[in-house]
């Protein structure tokens, strides 16, 4: 961390002028938040907070004790237009007079894990007018041209020079309204740049990235995005973006995750991580997460000493299952609690010949937890047994499936110390589930775990008050009623249910949907946890799964050397097919590459569109190829824009400037 020398260039008699906009659905005001501001506090002579939300439910003092002054105002226009009113209303351009330099900042990110000092007096050292933390490079954008290299918007600062000019005045009481979050990139963070360079004022940006950078317009992605400990590490960086966590691994992968960036910063900076975690788990799907953080621990199995702080409960039905269940609690007993729930007298029976202390109950697991008696202990196993032989399905299906449970939950003792340790070492973990099984019927289920309950779910959630966030688009974290939890999280959730059976309780098998959004409600995450030997046997398996699946795809749909091209493909079909029920007919927009793989699914299209002066041809593939301005507004057809995300939003703008306001996407 570098520190101001007495040759640097700073300035505390700089009247400086911060202006922080902050938003969040649940009208709270995170820890983070307060950090930052305390940290800009000795860098600003005036804070401004300008909320976009009607009021805060929590965390205020995160803001007053920081702030000058704290304006609320609806979420009109977004994040400019809380700066738009900010500057022309709120303080007014006389007042702002008085300031030598700008700061608009949002609550996007993480920090600073720097000083706030040394990288103004660096900045300042240049005698720019205008700066950022970080800048992206020119890059491709829509028919129109190229995006131009531009600062990233979620921190600017102003110098006098722009400051108090009449551009900078006009620019702001011009900027309309913008309804949406791609607008605001579009019309915002991606022209303010060049719009202020074009009248001849001088930026930059503090981190180094132009290493990154190429000619190649695809290469000027978002670093701080996909490379977020190189950033901090090597790009002085010196804040994590919280945008991260929504980008799919599977069509961009480093060797990074956000965990990863998380740990450096705990174990190099003097940043409290606990104000990442916190907001993390609070507004993020639990499912995500679990992706986004790579939270799937590896763990070995061996000796292992007692545990005191460890129980396991264990809710048997199946005779067929009591000896393998016997054998793996038998490599566990010697160093934890272990209590058998079973259904009925003979099973009980049964492992009460074998020491174990076992009672009958035929009561749901949340009520088993609910009576309980595991205040002595800090960590629960619950576990279940199943079918073993079913005439219903192979034996060995079944054991595969027991095998998955068992193997990675309770493989033998050393493997139960290393998940007590895994939960010690992370204070922010709050329940390990064993692996998605991929074999047999569960293969199948690998893309529909909602099983058409998302609504019931929600109310559940709600019915429950738990403060959980879900998402119809991402599937939950594998439900099962098998996971290691800490007993304070599970005692805590469990007190929210009323008894089965009475009118609003939350049938058993929606409860099984339940418990990682429970665990986030306690504000903890949700990991799994595989032995090893399990681990290896199921990369085997992926790779199996993989080959097969990508050999189907191929033969179907022609070969593809990327994932996403596939899933253009699909997104055409579907297109085509809603529009040919609703419609009748459809129109493509775009004759490029995408409309060429996704041809043969288009091909009952009435024409393929091009922007005016761009049409080069008559036909594509034997269909008539017409300019926009040759479209009848009719609006009895469908509209499928065949084109890159960033050429969409041009010819969305002229679209719904001939009032169109219905198009189907494929990108």
């Amino acid at each position: 961390m570098r520190k101001i020398e007495e040759n640097d260039y700073w300035s505390e008699a700089m009247k400086r002028l911060l202006i922080y906009l902050t938003y969040d659905k649940q009208n709270i005001i995170d820890d983070y938040i307060g950090y930052f501001l305390h940290c800009m506090r000795p860098i600003a002579r005036t804070v401004i907070a300008v909320c976009n939300m009607p009021y805060i439910e929590k965390g205020l003092h995160n803001l007053s004790d920081h702030a000058d002054r704290i304006y609320y105002r609806e979420n009109k226009g977004l994040d400019c237009g809380g700066f738009k009113d900010a500057l022309c209303q709120l303080i007014g351009w006389e007042q702002i007079q008085e300031y030598d330099q700008l700061i608009l900042a949002n609550d996007s990110f993480y920090g600073p894990f720097d000083d706030i000092k040394a990288i103004f007096s660096e900045m300042e050292s240049r005698h720019l007018d205008f700066w950022g933390l970080m800048k992206r490079g020119e890059g491709a954008y829509g028919l129109t041209g190229k995006d131009p290299e531009h600062i990233l918007s979620f921190f600017y600062v102003f110098q006098s020079s722009i400051l108090h000019s009449k551009e900078f005045r006009d620019y702001w009481e011009r900027m309309p309204y913008y309804k949406d979050y791609r607008t605001v990139v579009k019309q915002y963070e991606r022209k303010l740049t060049k719009h202020f360079s074009d009248l001849g004022y001088a930026y930059g940006a503090y981190a180094k990235t132009e290493i990154n950078e190429s000619s190649n317009p695809r290469n000027q992605f978002f670093q701080c995005d996909y490379l977020s400990y190189e950033m901090i590490t090597k790009r002085r960086f010196p804040f994590l973006k919280r945008k991260q966590l929504s980008y799919n691994p599977l069509f961009t992968q480093t060797q990074e995750n956000l965990a990863l960036s998380i740990a450096h910063v705990d174990q190099h900076t003097a940043y409290d991580v606990n104000l990442i975690w916190k907001n993390l788990i609070r507004v993020m799907d639990p499912a995500q997460l679990q992706r986004s953080l790579g939270l799937q621990y590896l763990l070995e199995g061996g000796e292992g000493k007692g545990l005191s702080e460890a129980v396991v409960i264990v809710c048997v039905r199946w005779l067929n299952a009591a000896d393998i269940v016997c054998e793996y609690l038998g490599r566990i007993r010697q160093i934890c609690d272990i209590r058998v729930y079973g259904e009925n007298e003979e099973l009980v029976g049964q492992y009460q010949k074998q020491g174990y202390s076992a009672v009958l109950s035929r009561k749901t697991d949340i009520e088993i937890i609910q009576e309980a008696d595991t205040g002595m202990y800090r960590y629960l196993c619950l576990i279940h047994d199943c079918d073993v032989s079913s005439e219903q399905m192979p034996s060995c299906a079944g054991k595969s499936y027991f095998f998955n449970i068992w193997e990675n939950l309770l493989k033998d003792a050393g493997y139960v110390n290393r998940v007590v340790r895994l939960f010690d070492t992370k204070p922010y973990m709050g329940m390990l589930m064993h692996p998605v099984p991929i074999f047999s019927k569960w293969i199948g289920r690998l893309e529909w775990d909602w099983r058409d309950r998302y609504e019931q779910i929600c109310r559940s959630i709600r019915e429950l008050h738990l403060n959980a966030v879900t998402d119809p688009e991402i599937p939950p974290v594998h439900v099962t009623n098998n996971f290691w939890v800490r007993t304070e999280v599970i005692k805590s959730f469990a007190e929210k249910f009323v008894p089965y059976g009475e009118r609003e309780a939350v049938l058993p098998e929606v409860c099984e949907y339940l418990w990682t959004y429970g665990v986030q409600d306690q504000g903890k995450l949700t990991g799994i946890v595989e032995s090893v030997f399990y681990a290896s046997m199921n990369e085997v398996n992926y790779h199996y799964y993989l080959r097969t699946l990508m050999g189907w795809l191929s033969e179907r749909y022609g070969p593809h050397e990327k994932l996403h091209e596939f899933r253009e493909i699909f997104q055409a079909q579907t297109a085509a097919e809603r529009c040919k029920k609703k419609y009748g007919s459809f129109y493509v927009y775009g004759t490029g590459e995408m409309a060429e793989r996704c041809f043969p699914w288009l091909k009952e299209a009435s024409a393929f569109i091009v922007s005016d002066g761009h049409r080069q041809n008559l036909l594509f593939h034997g269909k008539p190829i017409i300019c926009l301005s040759e479209l009848k507004n009719t609006h009895d057809y469908g509209i499928i824009l065949c084109l890159s995300k960033e050429n969409c939003d041009n010819v969305v703008e002229l679209l719904e400037q001939r009032g169109i306001k219905e198009y189907y996407f494929v990108y």
